[in-house]
């Protein structure tokens, strides 16, 4: 591990696609990997920071960005792998980058992939936070 560059934590989330998920002609609808994307960004955002602790510092996560590429199509009942990684920062930089990849289970192939970052942002003000609470930022620098 290179202590410049930040360790990089790796999480899985699985996936099984649901009626609900699929478009007219039975394939995943494109919007819900932007869904799945989300909750895994999520959940690596409430080992650092909880719920409570969101409402009660005024801070909220903003998406600056969202990208993903489509490589094999998914139909219902497919079980999936989510895999989100994310690079710590030794210096915060009011901004959390993320990386995915979605495979499928059984046939090892890719299904798509795609990155995302959230800004750091005052509820009420909406402007950037320029530092985060000190017991955030040990938690942050610690994930593993």
């Amino acid at each position: 591990m290179n202590n410049a560059k930040g360790s990089l934590i790796k999480r899985k989330m699985y996936i099984q696609p649901q009626t609900c998920d699929l478009d007219m002609v039975g394939v995943v609808f494109n919007a819900h990997y932007f869904k799945w994307f989300d909750e895994a960004r999520f959940r690596i955002m409430l080992e650092i920071i909880t719920l409570d602790e969101i409402v009660n510092t005024g801070m909220t996560f903003m998406i600056a960005e969202n990208h993903c590429e489509y490589k094999n199509y998914i139909t219902y009942g497919e079980p999936l792998v989510l895999y989100t990684t994310h690079r710590i920062s030794p210096v915060y930089k009011g901004r959390f980058d993320f990386t995915h990849c979605i495979m499928h289970e059984k046939k090892k192939i890719e299904i798509a992939s795609g990155s995302s970052s959230v800004l750091v942002v005052n509820h009420k003000t909406k402007q950037l936070v320029k530092e985060l609470p000190e017991f955030i930022w040990n938690r942050y620098i610690n994930l593993k």
